[in-house]
């Protein structure tokens, strides 16, 4: 072969082989594009995915739980007055300075409590025993329907606010059977010092005609409901008034649907009710009969949350 043709035959080698080599580096660029952008995708997909879930997971979080407020209440022992008004007519003095004296022995035993937090989880039970002198009431929760009163009730028991505290009324006339507790003072005007917000109930079975007054029909309350006692008065635009007293239904009783519910007695408490219900009452001061302190006293030695479950 002379020496043309094997420059020929060598410059042409060394087309080949850069031609080759250059088919290699852009199979490989291909190779290298492609990886990184499938891992970009997979990186962008996994992020999308992580937040997508997230978000699912965060409303449901959020679904479970509820904003609560809890206003402060003024001490409505410093609103008594220090002898009975003179407008009060003679008749009714002796009656009125009773009510007075009562309300200034109890003022001493006013006490407050820590409010609870203002979230507040919306569902869920809790099983609290009330010991009492007169036997042990064991009471369901169900924060259902009224978290933010239910968890009051808890938090006031995990602070022993009812601790050595008395249940000062006894009801017992033909449509309203309860026993009200809660207020260390025994006045029925004690309370932590703070207010709960209403969370009136909306499935108890009517019980009669709306009152033509506040166009509000009666509901039947029925047998063991705990309710929250509240001095509410529509009348004048007054609500969110609950607090620490709450009450027990004895018998089913009927009421203005103005009372948050917050649980039931287990069967064990219905009997102690039915035995401080059978011992009678003493009369209040405006001698009512059917309204007073029960006859034979009903103390609460503690109150103790001793299981919750969060559904």
């Amino acid at each position: 072969m002379s020496s043309n043709e094997e420059r020929r035959e060598a410059a042409k080698r060394k087309l080949e082989e850069r031609l080759e080599r250059e088919r290699q580096e852009k199979r490989r660029r291909k190779i290298i594009i492609a990886s990184v952008s499938t891992v970009v995708v997979v990186a962008i997909v996994a992020t999308a995915t992580t937040l997508i879930v997230k978000k699912i997971l965060d409303d449901r979080e959020a679904a479970r739980w509820t904003a609560c407020s809890y206003e402060d209440q003024p001490n409505r022992f410093d609103e008594l007055p220090a002898e009975v008004p003179p407008e009060v007519p003679a008749d009714q003095r002796a009656q009125a300075q009773t009510y007075l004296d009562e309300m200034r022995a109890g003022e001493s035993k006013q006490r407050t409590a820590p409010k609870p937090d203002d979230r507040q989880l919306k569902e869920g039970t809790a099983n609290l025993v009330l010991d009492t002198n007169q036997g042990a009431i064991p009471v369901t929760l169900h924060r259902q329907g009224a978290p933010c009163n239910t968890a009051a009730v808890i938090s006031l028991a995990e602070n022993d606010f009812y601790d050595n505290t008395p249940c000062h009324r006894l009801t017992n006339s033909e449509s309203l059977k309860v026993l009200q507790c809660g207020d260390p003072t025994g006045t029925g005007a004690g309370g932590p010092g703070w207010s709960s917000p209403d969370e009136l109930p909306t499935d108890l079975a009517p019980a009669g005609e709306a009152d033509p007054m506040s166009g509000t029909a009666p509901v039947t309350y029925p047998r063991g409901t705990v309710a929250i006692a509240n001095s509410n008065n529509p009348q004048m635009a007054q609500s969110n008034t609950g607090s620490s007293q709450f009450f027990l239904v004895i018998q089913d009783s009927q009421l203005a649907p103005n009372y948050t519910v917050v649980g039931n007695v287990d069967p064990d408490g219905l009997a102690v009710l039915d035995k401080i219900s059978e011992n009678g009452l003493t009369p209040g001061p405006n001698g009512n009969a059917e309204d007073g302190r029960p006859a034979q006293p009903v103390d609460i030695t503690s109150a103790t949350v001793e299981s919750e479950t969060q559904d």
